[in-house]
């Protein structure tokens, strides 16, 4: 309980406590437990005060002196604290919701448990403080310094730190879910933990930050820098990290599923089995990346700078490396199933022994041994102009011959061929169908395989109506001797050259 004498000086006023304390300053203030609610106590001295469980709701404390106070589990609710200095004073469990903090010193003061809940701390100083657990949800933190400070498990829920200073400070799983931390400088802090989901952090120093398994799902990165962090096992998916400078950092076993990383800097950075299926690369560096083992299906690595990286492994599955450089790329055993590039993707003196192209290390390149010099360039840009058409049950040949004509006058720059017939057994046919360069090949065997379909329909569908009975269709005819085919499809393809003597 307060003492009663103090209390009733301090409610005579402001001039008449600041006068007893010059003349008392060795007397310790007990106002523990006073109701001081609702007053004017602007540029009171109450340093070193015991004030633990008072009430100061709505009291106006700007300009006081509160350093080393106990404040613990008072209630400062709407209180007025512009300017006051709490240095090192003791607030734990304090109740400071919506209260007008702006400016305050706070330096090594203990916040454990506080609320501060829509609490306004603007350019409030917090070095060393301890946070703890405390509930800053929606406070306003904008330009605040919280350098080594501690929020350990803290609310930051939907907080504003836009421009802050929180340098070296201890964040591990505290909660930052759509934080505003824009422009805010969290170099060496350790967020290991943290929930940073759709956090928005765009232009943030992150250089040395500490983000192991840290949550930033759909956080927005975009211009920040991440030199020599620790982001391993975090979760980055959907995260928008172009044009952010991310060297030297650790993203091992990282996910970054449908990432924006176009034109980010990734030279030197660990992103071994890392996760960046469906992620945006293009024009991104990844000089001397390690991407060892990383998942890149169906990745946009246009004009990606994949210079002297470790792609060992890498399963890049449909993934799109038009006009990538791969100089002196390391792809030996990594996935290259049905990958997009042309004659502008650069493959000087990759290094290969051998590559996949179906996933789960099924059919190997080449079969048996290494590849020479430019074998795999030319196997990748001989790949990238084929149509691969799949038949199941055999093929009508004369159909096949008739549609194939009919797309070739349909797209003539295609310049459409066959490359070669394949037995893949189980009853299903491969035909390889060269096209030029540049073609949309998905639209080209989209048609043709429409045009198969409905001349064979067609073929049969005219064959009845001559009353030819039971159709015997060409699917079956041949099969056991593949010259037969090719000289048979010649003859269709080339009806001219065929009745030639």
């Amino acid at each position: 309980m307060a003492n009663t004498a103090h209390l009733r000086l301090i409610k005579r006023g402001v001039k008449h406590w600041n006068n007893w304390r010059k003349e008392k300053f060795s007397d310790q203030p007990d106002l523990s437990e006073a109701d001081l609610s609702g007053l004017d106590l602007r540029g009171v001295n109450l340093i070193g005060a015991d004030l633990n469980h008072a009430n100061l709701t709505g009291a106006d404390l700007s300009g006081s002196y509160l350093s080393v106070a106990n404040l613990s589990h008072a209630y400062l609710s709407e209180a007025k604290l512009t300017g006051a200095n709490l240095g090192k004073a003791n607030l734990e469990a304090v109740d400071l919701s919506f209260a007008n903090l702006e400016q305050s010193i706070l330096i090594e003061t203990r916040l454990t448990k506080a609320l501060l809940v829509e609490a306004n701390l603007t350019q409030a100083v917090l070095n060393f403080a301890d946070l703890s657990r405390a509930n800053l949800s929606k406070a306003n933190l904008r330009k605040a310094h919280l350098i080594k400070a501690v929020l350990l498990e803290a609310n930051l829920s939907d907080v504003s730190l836009k421009g802050a200073n929180l340098n070296r400070a201890l964040l591990s799983e505290a909660d930052l879910t759509r934080a505003n931390l824009s422009n805010i400088n969290l170099s060496k802090a350790d967020l290991s933990f943290a929930r940073l989901i759709e956090a928005d952090l765009h232009g943030a120093n992150l250089n040395g930050i500490i983000l192991i398994e840290a949550n930033l799902r759909g956080a927005n990165l975009q211009g920040s820098t991440l030199k020599k962090g620790q982001l391993c096992r975090a979760n980055l998916g959907a995260v928008d990290l172009s044009n952010a400078d991310i060297k030297s950092t650790n993203l091992s076993d990282s996910d970054l599923i449908n990432a924006n990383l176009s034109k980010a800097l990734l030279i030197d950075t660990n992103l071994s089995d890392a996760q960046l299926a469906g992620a945006n690369c293009h024009k991104a560096s990844f000089l001397h990346a390690n991407l060892n083992k990383a998942n890149l299906c169906e990745t946009n690595l246009t004009a990606a700078d994949l210079r002297e990286a470790d792609l060992r492994k890498a399963d890049l599955t449909r993934s799109q490396l038009q006009a990538a450089n791969l100089s002196m790329t390391n792809l030996t055993a990594a996935c290259l199933e049905e990958i997009e590039l042309n004659r502008s993707t650069k493959f000087d003196h990759t290094i290969c022994e051998h590559v996949y192209l179906r996933r789960h290390e099924q059919d190997r390149q080449p079969s048996h041994g290494k590849f020479l010099a430019g074998e795999l360039a030319q196997l990748l840009w001989t790949s990238s102009e084929t149509i691969n058409l799949n038949f199941h049950n055999g093929v009508n040949w004369a159909a096949f011959a008739n549609s194939l004509k009919r797309i070739q006058r349909t797209y003539p720059q295609a310049q459409m061929g066959i490359q070669c017939i394949e037995h893949k057994g189980n009853g299903v046919i491969l035909v390889k169908v060269h096209t030029a360069p540049n073609v949309d090949q998905e639209k080209v065997h989209k048609e043709l395989m429409l045009a198969y379909v409905n001349t064979r329909r067609q073929m049969n569908q005219d064959q009845k109506a001559q009353g030819m009975g039971k159709v015997t269709t060409q699917e079956s005819l041949q099969l056991q001797n593949p010259q037969d085919i090719i000289n048979n499809l010649f003859d269709l393809l080339n009806p001219a050259l065929s009745s030639l003597p």
